[in-house]
């Protein structure tokens, strides 16, 4: 019995050993949420356009191809929700801020608080870029060990990113992800179906989604301060398995805040330009850096017309 509590006690210490090892690793090794945090404090007071949204625009929109000094304030699986938080805690906290640009896609107006990837990523963004997190528990466990945060795969996939790459950021110090590159790009045809599937909510109340948008655009409104909503582009093939009436209805949300903030907010939609190809897009529905840099440049010249 005696040799049975020591090697289970040795089991445990082993363990919390490692669990304690990893927790480290979580709060020390730089990711893209302490990079953008630290980065948009030091350019908090040259930013005059500030880009939010999810990995269609921290993909898509490259600050080096705007003409003011630009920062990406996306992130995977970022929704409307952080949207708001992020833009609240820093629009107060830009002196030059001209102009904001919010990418509406597929499924962030729809997006239900809470759900999905906001589960666990709400206290990174939390901890890393010390947002006031409303939807968080103060008793949750995992506003103190980050080792909770995620499943142990994800956790073990990013270890081992970490000791082949030595870094798991993937993004550049302007915000902008640079590791969606042409040269490795997934044909649109082997995972739209997929992806699609996996992106489909089955909803179409956009009330709350719609009602923060348009929140943020009145206290632009107040500062002088322009609004772009931006359909970022998608493939053919990944748009012939969405629900037409859905995305019918998202383009008339985000043409519904132009036409009720004239002169404030205008919408840009990419979604079908056929300026994009297939070899723009890393995937069915994300850019790759040879995209990046068209639609930054569409996005960069239309900021400048209504800048006028």
């Amino acid at each position: 019995m005696r040799q049975f509590v020591i090697k289970i006690s040795f089991l445990i210490g082993l363990f919390l050993i490692a669990a304690l090892a990893v927790e480290v690793f979580l709060r020390q090794v730089p990711n893209n949420y302490t990079l953008k945090q630290k980065s948009i404090e030091k350019q908090k007071n040259q930013i005059e356009v500030l880009l939010f949204g999810d990995s269609h625009c921290l993909y898509g929109l490259n600050p080096k191809y705007f003409s003011q000094p630009t920062f990406n304030l996306s992130n995977v699986s970022q929704t409307i929700y952080f949207d708001q938080l992020l833009f609240n805690q820093y629009v107060n906290r830009l002196p030059k801020l001209k102009q904001v640009v919010f990418c509406i896609e597929y499924t962030n107006l729809s997006q239900l608080d809470n759900t999905g990837d906001d589960g666990w990523r709400k206290f990174l963004y939390a901890r890393f870029m010390h947002v006031d997190v409303p939807s968080i528990n103060p008793f949750d466990p995992r506003n103190y060990l980050l080792t909770l945060t995620q499943s142990p795969y994800k956790t073990r996939d990013l270890i081992k990113r970490y000791i082949k790459k030595r870094t798991i950021l993937d993004c550049d110090l302007n915000g902008w992800g640079n590791n969606y590159l042409q040269k490795d790009r997934i044909p649109a045809e082997q995972v739209a179906s997929k992806r699609a599937k996996i992106q489909e909510d089955g909803l179409t109340d956009f009330t709350i989604n719609a009602r923060r948008i348009q929140e943020m655009i009145n206290l632009c409104k107040q500062k002088g301060i322009k609004v772009l909503i931006v359909s970022m582009p998608q493939t053919r093939v990944y748009e012939r398995y969405l629900n037409p009436k859905k995305l019918n209805k998202i383009i008339q949300t985000c043409t519904s805040f132009e036409q009720k903030n004239p002169g404030v907010a205008y919408y840009l939609n990419l979604f079908a330009d056929k300026r994009f190809n297939d070899e723009d897009f890393y995937d069915a529905d994300h850019l790759n850096d040879q995209g990046a840099v068209k639609s930054s440049e569409i996005v960069n010249n239309f900021l400048q017309r209504i800048s006028k």
